[in-house]
């Protein structure tokens, strides 16, 4: 049942765009352990002699407890996201007669209540336009993410462009945003010890003391974060780029649109942190020995293009050798993602964690892995020792 609260901010959002009286029907949906700070809704607001308006809601049910180790501010960033930063890259957009064909799309944004215990925000239904979520379970194919990249190539550019043209105001608003990353190491601090015990308790007998080994020297959080420091062009990053946070469908010629959604973890570093962990949380052993280098490939061409739309010389705001430096330093940084992230990527609907209890973060190391999770850990093992960075 929807809140009494989210039904008072739908109707508040059918009179602004003029639906007097009108019938509103509110559906919950599962998004089979996809996602586990909010509830989700469909809604519908119809009138007589209008044309229906489809929305999607999210409410926020997290419990007190897990409020008390979070910065209150994060409930707001979404809301900021799209009330500044995407109107922002939208007037970029215009300034510079991107083409609608190479825009950034995001869903329309329709209001929210800010008001504790009752978050939520109300954006487009993008399942009526033929837009639906990727299969967790399912590893990526080149096809999605070609089109993943892509849109993150746009994004990523038009925060090299905001800084470039308003160097001030983009500090100004990545300040906004600064909490985000130390909340989230003092999230990590709380889980990884127990994640790497997870880790090798799956970890085939072969690889598991040199892995071992290269995790106690190699892969901490201290070493993370000074990866994300020493970057040459650190952008607003989306902070959760993986499948779940993306809506996509498929074009006539057979190509694929995604729609990033869900920007509450935005936070300022290098492009490959979402690139990377795009990768890490999307795909599997097999797609990164075809593929990994292709794509890679594929969104620094794309990430190119989106810059000369805008009017930026890539090869000197962020030349070639500069990513592929930055490529190869931050490849730990995709073990240290699989390693935090599979356990609940991969998990069984059924164990999904939930915020709505009792406990606090310790509910995500607690959670029971899922079927794939050994298959998809040790494959991302095997692939950094046929890379040879673990030896």
């Amino acid at each position: 049942m929807a809140p009494e609260s989210l039904r008072k901010l739908v109707e508040d959002i059918a009179k602004e765009n003029e639906y007097e009286n009108p019938n509103i029907t509110i559906n919950p949906i599962s998004t089979g352990g996809a996602n586990y700070s909010s509830e989700l809704f469909t809604i519908t607001v119809s009138k007589s002699g209008k044309e229906d308006l489809h929305l999607f809601a999210k409410v926020i049910i997290i419990n007190e407890t897990i409020r008390s180790q979070m910065p209150a501010a994060i409930f707001n960033v979404e809301r900021l996201i799209y009330v500044e930063l995407l109107k922002k890259y939208e007037d970029i957009e215009i300034a510079h007669d991107v083409p609608l064909t190479r825009r950034l799309v995001v869903p329309k944004y329709y209001g929210c209540n800010p008001k504790i215990f009752e978050e939520s925000i109300v954006l487009e239904d993008l399942s009526k336009k033929g837009y639906t979520t990727y299969d967790r379970f399912k590893p990526i194919n080149w096809e999605y993410a070609a089109g993943a990249v892509e849109s993150l190539a746009k994004f990523h550019a038009l925060s090299i462009a905001y800084s470039e043209e308003n160097p001030e105001e983009f500090k100004a608003f990545v300040e906004k945003t600064d909490f985000q990353k130390e909340m989230f190491v003092g999230m990590l601090h709380q889980m990884y010890e127990q994640r790497i015990q997870t880790t090798l308790s799956v970890t085939a007998e072969k690889h598991k003391e040199k892995l071992q080994k290269y995790l106690e020297t190699h892969v901490n959080i201290e070493a993370i974060m000074n990866i994300s420091q020493s970057s040459q062009r650190r952008v607003l990053c989306h902070g959760d780029y993986r499948p779940s946070n993306l809506m996509h469908k498929y074009n006539e010629d057979g190509t694929i649109h995604v729609i990033p959604v869900d920007f509450q973890t935005i936070q300022c570093d290098s492009p490959l942190y979402d690139l990377i962990y795009f990768i890490f949380t999307g795909s599997d052993e097999k797609f990164r020995r075809e593929h990994f280098q292709d794509l890679t490939d594929h969104y620094y061409q794309e990430l190119s293009n989106a810059l000369r739309s805008l009017k930026l010389n890539p090869d000197v705001i962020y030349p070639k050798t500069a990513f592929e430096l930055e490529l190869k330093e931050y490849l730990p940084y995709g073990l240290f993602v699989a390693i935090i992230g599979l356990p609940i990527i991969t998990v069984d609907v059924d164990n999904a964690p939930s915020m709505q209890g009792d406990g606090g973060f310790e509910v995500f190391s607690m959670a029971k892995t899922g079927s794939l999770y050994p298959e998809r850990m040790n494959g991302v093992i095997n692939d950094y020792f046929r890379w040879g960075i673990i030896e």
